[in-house]
């Protein structure tokens, strides 16, 4: 649609929910376009111009400002659902552009709960506009033994959003306290390893630092044996990362981001760590995903916590997840199960 659309000398831009993502399409659009003769790709605004003078442009809806003034003639909206402050991206921003020539919008989403996407797609009835929905299984290059594999493992709720594009209700409904259990102790002889997901602030309603001390059992039962959490300014997060380093023994991983990969790099450079393995782990998907591998060990009964003081913060946050006010304990068991998970392809060793 955009190559054609731009080849007919139209403008028009495909607009993406962060500027990682927005990378994706842009390499797509540059392969499409290597097959129009005369086509030019601009890397320095991610634009590519046609012998028409029509034009395609990736943006990302990171900042609102930077989507307002130019008049378009068509508009791709991607994983629309993602987007944050959607009132001020398309009604005050991206809606606008269109209406100097008339232009259309297509917007395309794996939905996320009953948000603004869902209610756009609602009032999708007048005769401006057409809606699809398009179930995984629909698409003949995806295997069906591939999509069976996938309804087993994930959650049923995530397998319908996920693969069957339903819009379904996620908050309060991931974790049931009915999928934990809780024991005295661990089993002996496994490896255990402690994530970190640190605050940046200590404001009243900030989110807390929290680490997680996990390992997997030999039947694949996630044994969570501890989590520190408190809400401190970073000398005094430090301090304790450390002394509860010391007493683990155990690996620890630190989430990069914002101020955290810093601190990741002055932990390493601590000599009282020099012993002690500290590691960045580098998020490459949302909240919701990154805690699926552990969530689906929870319905499974094959998530264990050794009794303790911090037992009933941790189960009250699991199961006010995604839509709670905190989700730090949430993180940083996500992120130890990444650092279980064969050394993970998103860890890296500093």
């Amino acid at each position: 649609m955009l190559t054609a659309e731009a080849a007919a000398g139209k403008r028009g831009w495909w607009v993406s929910p962060t500027y990682p993502m927005s990378a994706i399409a842009w390499r797509e659009l540059k392969r499409m376009a290597a097959k129009v003769p005369g086509a030019t790709p601009h890397e320095a605004d991610r634009r590519i111009t046609y012998p028409g003078g029509g034009t395609v442009q990736v943006k990302s809806a990171d900042s609102p400002a930077g989507l307002r003034g130019e008049g378009l003639d068509f508009l791709v909206v991607d994983e629309a659902a993602f987007i944050e402050k959607w009132g001020e991206v398309w009604e005050q921003a991206l809606r606008p552009t269109l209406s100097d020539r008339a232009g259309g919008a297509l917007f395309i989403s794996t939905p996320r709960g009953f948000n603004h996407f869902s209610e756009l797609y609602q009032n999708a009835t007048g005769p401006e506009w057409a809606r699809w929905q398009f179930p995984t299984w629909d698409n003949p290059h995806i295997a069906a033994s591939e999509i069976e594999a996938a309804r087993g493992m994930l959650p049923g709720l995530i397998f319908r959003q996920e693969y069957g594009a339903e819009f379904v209700q996620l908050a309060g409904a991931l974790f049931r306290r009915e999928y934990f259990r809780f024991v005295d102790e661990a089993p002996a002889g496994l490896t255990w390893v402690r994530s970190w997901d640190l605050a940046v602030s200590i404001k009243s309603g900030a989110d807390y630092t929290a680490g997680a001390k996990c390992a997997l059992g030999p039947d694949g039962t996630l044994y969570i044996a501890d989590i520190v959490r408190g809400r401190w300014e970073w000398p005094q997060s430090r301090r304790i990362i450390i002394d509860t380093a010391l007493s683990d023994k155990c690996q620890q991983g630190v989430e990069r981001v914002a101020f955290q990969l810093a601190a990741v790099q002055e932990l390493m450079r601590e000599p009282a760590l020099a012993a002690i393995a500290v590691r960045e782990i580098v998020p490459d998907k949302d909240k919701i995903a990154r805690c699926l591998p552990w969530l689906a060990r929870a319905e499974q009964g094959k998530v264990a916590l050794v009794r303790g003081n911090w037992n009933a913060a941790a189960i009250d946050e699991f199961c006010s997840f995604p839509e709670g006010l905190h989700d730090d304990q949430v993180d940083a068991v996500s992120g130890a199960v990444t650092m279980l998970s064969f050394g993970g392809p998103y860890i890296i060793e500093i």
